[in-house]
Order: structure tokens, then sequence, then C-alpha cells
């Protein structure tokens, strides 16, 4: 299990980084009092839902550094190498303009004279997590995708494959277009197994059916073709820091012709080294009606 634990000045971006974390397939906490975050993690590893990565913030907010209450996750984070700390950091200078703009409260207003003395004051109460943060992200100069970018080299840095993740899902025009797919291939042109008596109840699961399916030519040059489209612009996502491709594949009633080529790329992709997950949307939907 990967554990970040992202922390920092308020207003250097904690919330902005993790929503990208959650972009990035984290389990992600926000706000979360340090005294609590090793029980946290302990429940994640226990959890039977197989929770892979967790990010977690904690921050000023609960004033959860005084009185050394922080003291027990510093010990944890000294022994534990799968957890990872990152501090967010700013200029005073743009902490106060940030605030300014947003006209929220700082956490620690009222409690410490003005907006730059409330961050002064932060400033200070944090200098011991800084300190032992693995990396420092100064976001005074920086947007939201360059922080994105940022973090996800430190989260993938290390790992040889850094493509983006590819969701692939088989569905039925029948029963409503996909909705938010980066791709949709169409493969209605294809001779469709429903009509053969003996292939009308399987699946595109069932060897039978991928078998008569590809038996085409343009049924394998369609292949081909996708598949080297596919192996093409999939990287080319990482220049734009998308962590997920969504390609859905649609025939009539999403369970021959599309539920084969899904099942058919995924294997190749997986094969190619990368991370891809498999959904047949209506695969159990009623093909009767065709």
């Amino acid at each position: 299990m990967k554990i970040i634990i992202i922390t920092g000045m308020s207003g250097a971006g904690k919330s902005q980084a993790i929503e990208i974390l959650e972009d990035l397939g984290f389990y992600c906490i926000d706000n979360l009092p340090s005294q609590l975050i090793v029980t946290f993690i302990n429940l994640c590893q226990q959890s039977a839902t197989g929770i892979e990565n967790i990010a977690l913030v904690t921050d000023i907010r609960g004033e959860i550094f005084s009185a050394g209450q922080a003291f027990s996750f510093i010990d944890y984070k000294e022994q534990a190498s799968n957890v990872e700390l990152i501090f967010l950091d700013a200029r005073d200078e743009v902490l106060v303009s940030r605030y300014q703009e947003t006209r929220r409260n700082h956490p620690l207003s009222g409690r410490a004279g003005n907006l730059l003395e409330a961050i002064q004051a932060e400033r200070k109460i944090l200098e011991q997590l800084r300190e032992m943060a693995d990396d420092v992200i100064d976001t005074s100069d920086i947007k939201v995708g360059d922080l994105k970018r940022k973090l996800r080299l430190l989260i993938k840095k290390g790992e040889e494959n850094t493509s983006p993740r590819v969701n692939i899902y088989s569905f039925g025009f029948k029963y409503a277009s996909p909705v938010g797919a980066d791709y949709v291939f169409d493969v209605r042109f294809l001779p469709n197994p429903f009509y053969k008596p003996e292939l009308r109840s399987l699946t595109g699961e069932d060897q039978a059916v991928r078998d008569y399916v590809m038996s085409f030519p343009e049924a394998q040059l369609f292949y081909d073709k996708l598949l080297d489209l596919l192996a093409f612009v999939i990287p080319q996502f990482t220049k734009v820091s998308k962590d997920t491709v969504e390609i859905a594949i649609g025939c009539t009633g999403g369970q021959h012709r599309s539920v084969t080529y899904a099942w058919l790329l995924a294997a190749a992709l997986k094969e190619k080294g990368y991370e891809t997950s498999l959904r047949h949307r209506d695969i159990k939907n009623n093909r009767q009606d065709h």
C-alpha cells in the first residue's frame, strides 16, 4: 500500500492536491487529525476491500500539531517505508494574496493578529513537518496543471510504467450511448453472432463467439488498426497529465461483437504493460428483442 500524506501551509493548494490524488486512484481523506492517521492506515491495511493507495491531508485546521499530538505520526513515519510526506508551501505574500482574493478566513485568524501574522504563526507551528517532509512543493508560481504534473512525477518516481490507466468497456447502442468516454468505437458493421442460433445465448467472453467475430477479414483488419491507434495515442495523454483513458466499444446489444473487441483489446494492452480494467456494461441485458 502506498501512503501519501499531504500537509503544508493553508492556502498552498492542499485541497487541489487531494483532488488530483483522487484522480490518480488514491482513496482520499481530507483534514484528518494527525493522531488518527496511524489508526486510519491500520484500518485500511486490514480492509477486505483491497485498498491499494491512500492519501491523507492533515494540517493546522484542527490544531493537531500542538502539545505533541503529532508525535505518534512522526514515529510511524520514521519506521514505515511506504509513507511519503509531501509539504505544500508558498511565499507569505502569495498566501496573503490568495486569502484576499477568496475572502476566506485563515485558520489562525483572530488568534494571531492580522493575516500575515497568522500565516507566520502557522509556518512556525509546521516547521517540524516541513523539515521531515520527503518532498516540498512551492506552489507560489505554478498552476493546478503544473501541480498535477509535479505530484504525478513524485508518486510515479521509480516506476517503469507511468502511462495512463486504460478503462475499456463494452456496451449496446440500444441501451444508450456511453457518456464520458474518451473514445467510442462502433463495431455494428460486423456480422452479428446473435443471428447464429448456436451463438445467440453466448457472449464475447466465450471463445466460440470471438472465433466467429474475428473470422471475417474486415474484423481482423479493424482490430489491427484499432490496436495500432490506441498504442500510439494512449502514451500521448501523459503530456497533458491525463491519468485515465476510457475506451468504449459498442455493438447493437452489447453481448457479442463489442464484448469480443473489448476483451481482445484489454488483453493486448495488458500484454503491452498498460494498467487495464475491463467491464461489460450490457452483457447481462435481455437479448431476445434485438
